[in-house]
């Protein structure tokens, strides 16, 4: 009779602790993702497509999964590459929101034949016969002495530096190209550079440019800030650390 009982509170237990499983699955499951959708579309019938279209394919990964089991990885599969997951966020019990920004072509690299294009990170987006943007025709911004994908998203990281401390709200307005310029020798003086080519004439050259890039940046750009019209349409600014370890920046209008 005592083993009877004791099975019997064991099914009980075991029933209970399933239906409490059950409750918990039905509560923290995923029925709401609320999105914010960036893109740069002038037609609004083709973004309100678009962002149905991602939302429904997000919907359909993730609805009904516990909320705790749903990551970023999951929203992101669901996106193709011409958009890129830019927040993630879960609201208990139930909701994602999510930010999905459509991929924006920023760089262009002639590879000796076409200009192979990329997005503001330096990931590739197209094969193209002129650098021009494909959303607004307009010119992208040129690289040079690039040497593979690992240097071209080296540089657009240098470049979001660059574009914290410009004026411009877009690099391609002020940039014509942006060359790097790897070291050859182990010579002290001879050090990695890349360089600011602006449309306006004038060029920032950042020397030994890994280290301390954004206090680099930020005063060469300052010193240009201060340069006179003029001045601007020539030369070149120069940016490094001298041998006591102080910033020193340099305009010389022949260069």
């Amino acid at each position: 009779m005592k083993h009877l009982r004791k099975i019997g509170i064991l099914i009980i237990a075991v029933i209970m602790a399933a239906a409490v499983a059950v409750g918990i699955c039905v509560v923290y499951a995923v029925r709401n993702v609320n999105m914010t959708f960036l893109n740069y579309s002038d037609s609004q019938e083709t973004s309100s497509s678009e962002m149905l279209a991602i939302k429904e394919s997000v919907l359909e990964k993730v609805r009904g999964r516990v909320i705790s089991s749903v990551g970023e990885e999951d929203v992101a599969s669901c996106l193709d590459d011409g958009y890129f997951l830019e927040s993630f966020e879960k609201v208990l019990p139930c909701t994602i929101n999510i930010t999905v920004q459509q991929r924006r072509e920023v760089y262009s690299v002639f590879d000796g034949e076409n200009y192979l294009n990329y997005d503001e990170t330096g990931k590739f987006m197209r094969t193209a016969e002129n650098g021009l943007n494909f959303f607004d025709g307009a010119p992208n911004l040129i690289l040079e002495g690039t040497n593979g994908e690992e240097d071209i998203k080296e540089v657009a990281a240098v470049c979001a530096i660059f574009k914290s401390y410009s004026e411009n709200s877009a690099l391609r307005s002020a940039l014509e190209k942006v060359t790097l310029s790897k070291s050859q020798t182990s010579i002290v003086v001879d050090s990695d550079k890349i360089v600011f080519g602006f449309w306006c004439g004038i060029s920032i050259e950042i020397q030994d440019y890994t280290k301390y890039t954004s206090e680099k940046i930020s005063k060469a750009y300052k010193y240009f800030k201060e340069l006179s019209p003029e001045q601007k349409l020539k030369g070149r600014i120069y940016c490094l650390i001298d041998e006591n370890g102080e910033f020193v920046t340099t305009y010389n209008a022949n260069a």
